[in-house]
């Protein structure tokens, strides 16, 4: 594999879990007495994932600026992809499911 593909394919890691770990930080602070199971539940089936997943893109940006700025651009390819597919599943989740 090339180092091409490989910054790509860290760069799309980096991007879903960050997407995940800004959603888990953000859910822990608007409800503070859940605990990380009671996140898991509610997250999954509780209706609210999309909303959260949403303002979590927010936070990709961020990323995706940081490794424009230290010149890493296949790895902000790859964080670009990463948003895409889950503002896709986003989308999904809210208007077809």
């Amino acid at each position: 594999m090339t180092q091409t593909k490989k910054d790509i394919i860290i760069g799309i890691l980096i991007g879903i879990f960050t997407a995940f770990l800004i959603s888990f930080i953000i859910f822990l602070n608007t409800n503070p007495g859940l605990s990380t199971a009671d996140y898991f539940n509610v997250f999954v089936y509780g209706k609210i994932i999309a909303p959260i997943l949403s303002m979590a893109l927010l936070g990709n940006l961020a990323v995706f600026f940081l490794f424009l700025k230290l010149n890493k651009d296949l790895i902000s390819k790859g964080i670009l992809v990463a948003t895409i597919i889950v503002g896709i599943l986003v989308f999904i989740i809210k208007f077809i499911l």
